[in-house]
């Protein structure tokens, strides 16, 4: 957190997350920030966007406090009140306001940004992720689709856990992939070239492929990496090719691949972040809209 950012815990509206509002009075460009499949809240990147004068909010959408109590977890509802609550805060443009998400947090990036009726997104941003899933899927669906495919799972010679063909084949049924070729904001998409998570090559291929049929290409932007692995991160994060992860509602452990190579991942992600302000910047500032052009003079 840079001197003067605000870091505010939220829990309005069933909501739990927590707000970093720039140093000043504003009104700040916004952000909604979803992390991805570890769990619980994730404040690190939001209160780094905020340094850099995004009002960003990390929501907690896989165990937040309503889950906790009652069980069930979040329906789509849960974005848009969240989205809602950015709006209407007096310190944060109303018409000004992007989603990010990183891993499975990007799949409810893209389902919103393109099914929502309430969330008009300024752009939108996914790191490492993927247009495969069921399109009227509650996050709990979402799950349970992978979750389906777990035979796919693959093993390493060290035994470490492989899931990235659990999304592969990328299906032709629309009913299982977002219809990106109806998506209206500028969109981002960070791929790692050895992701050994989320098939993300495969999926970029395909989302370009489904907006260039569709006419509205001009809003994709592709940042593609090789050799990193799962989870471009901001930079000096430290890359981790495999680690021990628990997925949510287990406790049940395990060794991951998450894939990439130290140097090359490393210089991924002070690329990708430096482009990523970018082009948040030049979509969230601006009077209109300029599209996936912006970073061509990189």
């Amino acid at each position: 957190m840079a001197p003067g950012v605000r870091r505010i815990p939220v829990t309005e509206d069933g909501l739990t997350a927590t707000l970093f509002l720039p140093a000043g009075n504003g009104p700040f460009p916004g952000l909604l920030d979803l992390w991805g499949g570890g769990g619980p809240l994730v404040e690190y990147r939001a209160a780094l966007l905020a340094s850099n004068g995004i009002a960003s909010m990390a929501l907690n959408y896989l165990t937040p406090k309503t889950t906790m109590e009652t069980g069930k977890m979040v329906d789509n509802q849960y974005f848009e009140k969240a989205y809602k609550f950015l709006q209407q805060h007096p310190q944060i443009c109303d018409s000004r306001i992007a989603m990010l998400g990183l891993s499975l947090g990007s799949a409810f990036t893209l389902k919103m940004a393109v099914y929502s009726q309430v969330m008009k997104l300024r752009c939108a941003v996914c790191i490492g992720g993927s247009h495969v899933q069921p399109v009227d899927g509650s996050v709990e669906q979402v799950l349970d689709y992978m979750n389906k495919n777990a035979e796919k799972t693959r093993f390493s010679e060290n035994n470490e856990m492989i899931w990235r063909d659990l999304l592969l084949p990328i299906p032709t049924d629309p009913s299982f992939k977002v219809d990106v070729g109806r998506l209206q904001c500028p969109l981002m998409l960070v791929v790692s070239e050895d992701d050994q998570n989320w098939p993300t090559s495969e999926s970029a291929k395909d989302m370009k492929e489904m907006m260039e049929q569709a006419g509205n290409s001009h809003l994709l932007t592709i940042l593609s990496y090789p050799n990193a692995g799962h989870l471009i991160e901001p930079p000096y994060t430290p890359h981790v090719r495999i680690s021990m992860f628990r997925t949510v509602g287990t406790l049940e452990k395990m060794m991951a691949l998450w894939g990439g190579r130290t140097v090359e991942h490393s210089r991924a992600q002070e690329d990708a972040w430096k482009k990523i302000l970018i082009f948040l910047r030049e979509n969230l500032y601006s009077s209109t809209n300029p599209g996936a052009a912006t970073l061509s003079h990189l």
